[in-house]
């Protein structure tokens, strides 16, 4: 049996996808999913975790669901399955128009498509989340899994309502497949994603690879203040060739650094969350054509865009975790040739990760959002809520999942339109979990400073303790190996003369 199943594999990997052979772990991954059901994969960006859904879409019947913060991602994963692997795929996100979202849901209803994208925000509506509820699921994917986790470094509220669906799923089908998938948990954070998967007894096998990347090349540039930032960019992109990514920690930022390249004679265009969806797509689909060779980018950009010629991923201001950087700097060599992860580090950064930190949801903030329901007998919408506030739409959001999940807050649907009511609960919410997430997120931003200022360990030797690798060596070719290591030194020649410049 178990050999009928891996020949089954081989053959729609070669059929369906072209390829002749799978890569290290996906096999095991594959069958460990087909037998048991229940799988988390823990695998670095480009290890190719979207085939671990893709494949098995094709052999089952039925839908495979993919829940996926990752809009990017969703359009780029859906023109491949179209074009390339002729799999039909439809998604539902905030960047899709209404009609386009609607001929999502009728090509879900009527069965003509294998694979349906969904933003986990999606699940805070009563009726897309009935509607998710309706439809023949025999795979849910949870992507990026660790957001799940009050212990991971991007923890999301909309991630609580996938244990709901799943339990409500399974009352319908209790053989559905479940696959979690992250390049990035620890041990803690994978002991909870384990927690929060656990239904009916049954818990998800972990197939853990190493988080080692052979083909990347760290390293860290020390600076202090903008115009030393911007010297060093100058001096980078007299060495560094082909395309590649600028991460920034705000929007101001992007818009200064593709400026300040522009007027270098290097053609740059910065992304960010206040762009108009057009313009972000084609922002996307310019670079994947490298028609911009650069793009300066907040973490709006996220994963999604699945380039695999980048040669070099530079971070303009540090990230706030160990796990979001190397999130990032994975993107560069997914090709597996020889790409730079290169840190520009100074240290007065920490003021803006920090603002991030204190911007997190306050005691006040749910008290204030109660105040203002308990107002509206009848309930009151989201829009209405964030005029009365103020607050970010983000921020508001965080606190009524919140609100709802510990049953202070009902949502309502009426007349195509959501609602919220007071409940009769009394009392005051239990704010353990953002306190446990402000302590995660000062801890990680300290272990990300760390890893920049440090001096004796191998940069991608750091990385790889930090994500769970027991068993590490250095690398022999970043910056901090070089030190030691003539040969590597001359490949970081460019360093030299960057201090030279700042």
């Amino acid at each position: 049996m178990q050999q009928k199943i891996a020949d089954e594999l081989l053959s729609t990997l070669q059929n369906q996808f072209h390829m002749q052979s799978f890569r290290e772990g996906q096999l095991e991954a594959l069958m460990t999913l087909m037998t048991k059901n229940r799988l988390l994969c823990i695998q670095p960006t480009g290890y190719g975790k979207s085939l671990l859904y893709q494949l098995p879409s094709i052999l089952l019947d039925g839908i495979t669901l993919v829940i996926s913060p990752l809009l990017a991602l969703m359009r780029d994963q859906l023109q491949q399955l179209k074009n390339r692997f002729h799999i039909p795929a439809a998604s539902m996100n905030t960047d899709q128009t209404p009609e386009e979202n609607r001929n999502a849901r009728e090509a879900a209803r009527r069965g003509k498509i294998k694979i349906l994208f969904i933003a986990p925000e999606q699940l805070n509506f009563v009726d897309r989340f009935e509607f998710i509820l309706s439809l023949p699921i025999k795979l849910l994917v949870v992507d990026e899994a660790h957001c799940i986790s009050t212990w991971g470094h991007d923890f999301r509220p909309s991630y609580r309502q996938i244990t709901k669906l799943i339990k409500a799923i399974i009352k319908k089908d209790a053989d559905i497949k479940l696959l979690a998938l992250t390049a990035t948990a620890n041990k803690k954070t994978e002991e909870d994603i384990k927690n929060q998967f656990k239904i009916n007894r049954k818990t998800l096998t972990v197939h853990r690879e190493s988080m080692e990347r052979k083909n990347l090349r760290l390293s860290v540039i020390h600076t202090q203040g903008v115009e030393s930032k911007l010297a060093t960019l100058t001096q980078l992109f007299t060495s560094l060739k082909g395309s590649g990514l600028i991460y920034c920690a705000t929007r101001e930022n992007t818009e200064n650094v593709a400026e300040y390249l522009n007027s270098q004679g290097i053609r740059a265009i910065a992304y960010h969350a206040g762009i108009s969806i057009q313009s972000k797509l084609k922002i996307q689909n310019d670079f994947l054509d490298d028609r911009y060779p650069v793009i300066a980018a907040t973490n709006a950009l996220g994963m999604g865009i699945d380039k695999p010629n980048l040669r070099y991923v530079i971070h303009y201001d540090f990230p706030g975790s160990i796990t979001a950087y190397y999130q990032e700097v994975g993107r560069a060599g997914r090709d597996g040739q020889l790409a730079d992860g290169i840190l520009i580090y100074d240290r007065s950064d920490r003021k803006i990760q920090r603002f991030f930190i204190e911007s997190l949801p306050k005691p006040e903030d749910f008290e204030e959002i109660i105040a203002e329901v308990d107002r509206e007998e009848e309930g009151i919408n989201l829009t209405t809520l964030r005029h009365l506030t103020g607050m970010h739409s983000t921020k508001l959001s965080v606190i009524l999942s919140e609100l709802v999940e510990q049953e202070f807050l009902n949502k309502i649907y009426i007349h195509g339109f959501q609602f919220y009511q007071k409940t009769k609960k009394k009392g005051s919410p239990d704010l353990s979990r953002f306190q446990n997430q402000y302590q995660v997120k000062l801890k990680d931003l300290d272990a990300m400073q760390y890893y920049a200022e440090q001096s004796h360990q191998c940069l991608m030797e750091f990385l790889r303790i930090a994500l769970g690798d027991k068993k590490t060596s250095p690398c022999q070719q970043c910056s901090q190996c070089a030190a030691t290591s003539s040969q590597a030194a001359q490949r970081f020649s460019w360093r030299e003369a960057i201090q030279e410049t700042v």
